[in-house]
């Protein structure tokens, strides 16, 4: 039956009615033309991967095949919506008449086609593609395909739903290619990676290859685990849509930093990327789905990676409370030259050693950034936890850091003569330096000196940003970036090694920013 069924998608497609000569006219524009459309949807506005998906949309042409475009966004970050909405769009601009949209399964599909009928049921459409808003019928008057798994309008477009599952089974297009596809949660939780091969075949063998010369493809979803098939169509292993536009990984919230509050997960750091999920939403989630599943779902942290050389650990940990009179504080960068998609990221690094010779690890930062916005975060930290220097490894780059480091001294100077708390009048730390090259050997040698202090128990993280460190570690040497790991190490040599590091007895302590 299924056979039989998905043979007779493109039957009766030749209709293509032009909307009557009294209906409104939309807004040119993508951002009006869902305001005015489709208000309620888009209510919350659009964060830069919105905008992104919807140049691509407004950029169809019929005849002309656009590159693949691939959403991976935080779960509840508007992926589904959009390209719900998407279809309405290319329907209603007239740049592509059929198409299917692919689930893992046949009733997800079902479910997204029938959101597809809500919206091109509603008033607004009805005002402004009166054609498209209605079903299509017989000349007996009976409707040609509006059900469950199939629309089909008077303005002669039509989509069909479609699921992996019953793709599997024998499900073919003939006669009419698709124009579009739809690609919406593909990936299963608990998929095995034999499960994804699974899939891949099907939407590569199948699917895909059924497509017409113009077919545009939009694919969304988050990633659910790291073998799945948007995990391959993120990192590069997928051999397919080559010439794919990748969006993402977009997490909910850059930065993140939680900490247990009595019976409550709270965010104490971090910037939400879109206002659709804001912090306070963000937090709430957290606290109904448990920060593992939010950290999954909404951040895509689903890498589980073993072997790494501090993965055997169990981190020592206390609260900024439970610290020591300090008698050192140095804080260190591991830099890179530029800011680029495609470079390194930046790793600043704190610690602070107490007498007993145990080094507390107070902040620790990594992200792609400028050298000079890296260099003004490190002097800032430096200040509020005084430390005397802030160390710089200059391998990459050389005597420039020290021109570069002046310039941020003077920017922040710059800000705090407009403070009137206890930083406006803090001396600038000095700048130092090391250089890998000179006898401290590679990356992994550095790292494994360091690792023998974690084994002896003589390194407390302070929590605050410890997950930013600790996922850092843990993935290190096996994925990069190393960056944070770098800096670590040359804070603990400072520490370590008293000759590199200029005291400052009786540091007071001072409590972490939120």
């Amino acid at each position: 039956m299924l056979d039989s069924l998905l043979s007779q998608l493109a039957q009766g497609l030749t209709g293509d009615l032009a909307e009557p000569a009294g209906a409104l006219v939309a807004p040119a524009a993508w951002q009006e033309w869902l305001r005015v459309l489709f208000p309620g949807h888009v209510a919350q506005g659009f964060s830069d991967r919105h905008a992104a998906l919807w140049e691509w949309v407004w950029d169809l042409r019929a005849g002309v095949r656009p590159r693949p475009f691939v959403a991976i966004w935080p779960r509840g970050g508007g992926k589904s919506t959009s390209a719900e909405l998407a279809v309405v769009a290319m329907a209603a601009r007239r740049v592509r008449r059929y198409g299917l949209y692919v689930c893992e399964t046949q009733d997800q599909a079902d479910d997204h086609v029938q959101n597809i009928a809500g919206l091109l049921e509603s008033r607004q459409v009805e005002v402004y593609y009166p054609r498209l808003a209605e079903r299509a019928v017989s000349k007996y008057g009976n409707s040609r395909g509006w059900r469950r798994n199939r629309l089909r309008t008077a303005s002669g477009f039509t989509i069909d739903a479609i699921g992996l599952d019953s793709a599997a089974r024998g499900a073919k297009v003939d006669e009419h290619r698709p124009g579009y596809m739809v690609l919406d949660d593909l990936d299963g939780e608990l998929d095995s990676a034999a499960t994804a091969d699974k899939k891949t075949l099907t939407l590569t063998r199948k699917l895909l290859p059924a497509g017409a010369g113009d077919m545009a493809v939009l694919a969304v979803q988050n990633l659910v685990h790291s073998n799945s098939i948007f995990a391959r169509l993120a990192d590069g292993r997928a051999d397919f849509l080559l010439d794919r536009v990748v969006s993402g990984p977009h997490p909910a919230v850059e930065g993140l930093v939680t900490e247990q509050r009595g019976d409550r997960q709270v965010i104490i750091a971090g910037r939400a990327t879109w206002a659709g999920q804001d912090l306070e939403h963000c937090e709430k989630v957290i606290n109904d789905i448990g920060p593992t599943s939010f950290l999954a779902e909404c951040q895509h942290e689903v890498d589980v990676i073993a072997g790494g050389m501090f993965d055997h650990l169990t981190f020592r940990r206390c609260t900024w409370d439970q610290v020591p009179d300090l008698v050192r504080v140095t804080v260190w960068v591991d830099p890179a030259v530029t800011s680029t998609d495609e470079s390194d990221s930046m790793g600043i690094h704190a610690d602070g050693l107490a007498a007993d010779g145990t080094i507390y690890r107070l902040w620790s930062w990594e992200q792609r950034t400028t050298p000079e916005d890296a260099l003004g975060r490190a002097i800032r930290k430096a200040i509020e936890l005084r430390s005397r220097t802030v160390g710089v490894e200059t391998d990459q780059g050389g005597d420039t850091w020290q021109s570069v480091y002046r310039e941020a001294a003077r920017a922040v100077q710059r800000d705090l003569r407009t403070l009137a708390g206890d930083d406006a009048g803090a001396a600038m730390p000095t700048f130092k330096s090391a250089k890998a090259g000179a006898g401290h050997g590679s990356k992994v040698h550095r790292a494994g000196q360091m690792l023998t202090d974690y084994e002896r128990g003589r390194i407390v993280h302070v929590i605050g940003t410890h997950q930013v460190l600790e996922k850092a570690l843990v993935r290190f040497p096996k994925v990069k970036p190393f960056d944070l790991v770098d800096a670590c190490y040359w804070s603990w040599q400072d520490l370590r090694t008293p000759t590199l590091g200029v005291m400052a007895q009786g540091v007071a302590r001072r409590k972490l920013p939120s």
